[in-house]
């Protein structure tokens, strides 16, 4: 019998730097949806005085998804408080 595994999924990863602030949060994260795209994974955590970490990790479901997330990175940089703002790929890592 052979049998195909899967291939890995590609997800892209999403990090923003940001000041302490709820309501930020909730924009940044609103973005991927009213695109139509999915989140994977989201990690919030401390970084600094005020200053919070935010890790997004989404699905890679169309070609130019890669150019789109770098849009969505582009348009979120632009909202008071985020300090920083950058994307990269990354394969997933599937557990045994």
């Amino acid at each position: 019998m052979n049998t195909l595994e899967p291939s890995q999924p590609t997800t892209f990863s999403q990090t923003y730097l940001i000041e302490r602030d709820a309501g930020l949060l909730c924009r940044i994260l609103g973005l991927y949806p009213s695109r139509g795209i999915d989140v994977v994974a989201a990690r919030y955590e401390y970084a600094a005085k005020d200053v919070m970490n935010l890790h997004v990790s989404v699905g890679a479901t169309h070609e130019d998804m890669a150019d789109t997330l770098r849009v969505l990175v582009d348009k979120a940089s632009t909202f008071v408080g985020v300090i920083a703002a950058c994307e990269h790929e990354a394969i997933a890592v599937r557990a045994a």
